[in-house]
């Protein structure tokens, strides 16, 4: 492997007429830590055919020579990528963004399904696709000090491997018709780099006020649970706390016992296993108190140390694809769990001067169910714009859809968004109440369902057809391929393909956005499953939240061409507006 090292920018004008007409090129990165915010680069290698890889000393290259490098990576030529989202972000820190990608490990995951390797890192792409084994050992090497010859040949490997790579996965991608797929992911990525750097802006002072009143419902509630139990034996803690010795409703044995000696016969504490009992009064406060214990111990006490030093804001890291289905995970902090409630979610606002543009899909399980299954009938209510939760009311209710209350409305929610994935009568029971205040019995829930599968005869069929093959493996609408969890029972696998095409569409969206941004002072603040949050000036605002909403429909109706989609979007102040 010939390999020329770059110190200044003088040394890298003889390679600039190929490297700007080369039509693929592979670029990794070496930094002296993970954070774009407070760390730098240290090299950034380039290979390309028919040219030395080429290791670039940051240290001195920067910043003179940085045009140099924008102009390389600014071509239309493929670049090449292991983790595109980490290096972007670096790049990013330099106002340098790659248009076309190819990366590697996200193909690697894409492939899994068709025999790729369980692991994504490039040594284990390496080994599996070209029978090489590297050594990664240098990863813990100091980046921030004199570079040793066996760094400078540990990053120029990274660099020249990702070359092969491609050229093997590239035959596969084709083969197992994952083009389309692949096209979506490599663009997305752009979006999930843009989305990670900028971060998310959280109002420490309103944050700080919920967590003050959350601590006190949490304390009102365990105070009001002592009343069943003896009062606790008090001692201090190393932190000056008190702290029960004798009583601990954290104890799930301890809750049981409580639970039995009040004649609430129940063999687990979960809130699956307490809500035939929801309304004793000593359930309602154990619940009270889990739910504010869990909103401290979750959200409101580790977020706060999360926000960054010099940015000022929460930088959540996503994980692009994080199940076989294709959705996204987010964690450090997981914002896509944050509670609906507005308390919590006015805490997401903008700063001065900006305003947060609120889109998600409107039903958009249901219209992907729709797609697939072909049900005639859901297909053509969503084509003539009705209110498909109406629909399924008047269906159910045997009643004139303008007689139809708000509460007949609300359980046909429950009936839509619960039996596409194969509910049975007691779970939509309890998913009804748990999730939009419905009461319905259980012979009413088994009327409903009934009668949902009699008014939609293609989701029935779409059901019926699973469950008479079990198939091991299966396609999202946008081609991903994914596997079949067994023990996911019936569900998942009515499941797996829609969730999977409703994170397609979504990916679809954000790689469409993140081009339409550019040169814009509007930034992705925030993915939570079918919902984008934008951050844009207040003065663009609304022409932003029109780019938005004509981009996610675009994404959603090339996907599903029969159904068209419909996007809801708002200007706010806060999340909370939503």
């Amino acid at each position: 492997m010939d390999i020329k090292r770059i110190l200044h920018p003088a040394d890298l004008v003889p390679y600039m007429e190929k490297l700007t007409a080369a039509k693929v090129i592979a670029v990794d990165t070496e930094t002296t830590g993970l954070d774009p915010h407070t760390c730098q680069l240290r090299l950034i290698q380039l290979a390309a055919e028919d040219l030395p890889v080429l290791v670039i000393d940051c240290f001195s290259f920067l910043p003179e020579g940085r045009e140099l490098i924008n102009a390389i990576l600014s071509t239309s030529g493929i670049k090449i990528f292991q983790n595109a989202k980490f290096d972007l972000q670096f790049l990013m820190a330099l106002d340098i963004f790659p248009p076309t990608l190819f990366d590697t490990m996200l193909a690697s995951q894409l492939l899994r399904g068709s025999g790729g390797p369980v692991q994504s890192n490039l040594k284990a792409l390496a080994q599996h696709y070209l029978n090489e084994d590297l050594d990664k050992e240098e990863q813990t090497s100091n980046w921030q000090g004199e570079l040793t010859e066996s760094q400078i040949l540990y990053a120029a490997r990274d660099a020249e491997i990702l070359l092969r790579l491609r050229k093997v996965m590239i035959p596969q991608i084709l083969e197992n018709h994952l083009t389309q797929i692949a096209g979506i992911e490599f663009r997305c990525v752009k979006a999930m780099a843009h989305l990670e750097y900028r971060g998310i802006y959280l109002d420490r002072q309103k944050w700080q006020e919920l967590y003050e009143k959350t601590e006190a419902e949490r304390k009102t509630a365990l105070d009001e649970l002592y009343t069943y139990v003896e009062r606790p034996l008090m001692q201090m803690s190393l932190w000056g706390e008190d702290v029960a010795i004798n009583q601990n409703f954290e104890s799930q044995q301890f809750v049981l016992n409580v639970l039995h000696e009040h004649g609430i016969p129940v063999a687990a504490t979960a809130k699956q296993d307490l809500y035939p009992y929801r309304r004793h009064p000593l359930v309602k406060t154990l619940l009270s108190y889990r739910k504010a214990a869990k909103s401290i111990s979750a959200f409101l006490q580790p977020f706060t140390p999360l926000i960054h030093p010099v940015t000022g804001r929460l930088h959540p890291r996503y994980g692009q694809i994080s199940a076989w289905s294709g959705r996204m995970s987010c964690w450090n902090p997981n914002i896509q769990q944050i509670p609906r409630d507005s308390e919590f979610r006015a805490c997401f606002a903008a700063p001065p001067g900006r305003k947060l543009i609120l889109a998600d899909y409107s039903q958009i399980e249901l219209r992907v169910a729709a797609q697939i299954s072909g049900d005639t009938r859901m297909i053509s209510a969503y084509q003539q714009g009705e209110d498909l939760h109406l629909l399924t009311a008047s269906l159910v209710a045997h009643k004139p859809i303008a007689e139809i209350t708000p509460q007949e409305r609300q359980a046909a929610k429950a009936v839509n968004f619960g039996l596409i994935f194969g509910m049975g009568a007691p779970g939509l029971q309890q998913y009804a109440q748990q999730n939009y205040g419905v009461e319905m019995s259980l012979e009413q829930a088994t009327e409903f369902r009934e009668r949902f599968f009699k008014a939609y005869t293609g989701i029935h069929r779409w059901h019926q057809s699973i469950k008479a093959h079990l198939p091991k493996e299966g396609r999202t609408l946008a081609g991903r391929k994914f596997v079949y969890y067994e023990k996911a029972g019936l569900p998942g696998y009515y499941n797996t393909p829609v969730q999977g095409t409703a994170a397609d569409i979504v990916k679809k969206a954000l790689g469409l956005l993140i081009e339409r941004l550019a040169g814009t002072d509007t930034y992705i603040v925030g993915i939570v499953h079918d919902e984008i949050l934008l951050e844009s000036p207040a003065e663009e605002a609304h022409t932003m939240a029109a780019l938005l909403k004509s981009t996610m429909e675009e994404a959603a109706n090339a996907i599903l061409p029969k159904v068209p989609t419909k996007v809801d979007v708002l200007v706010s102040e806060s999340w909370a507006e939503k």
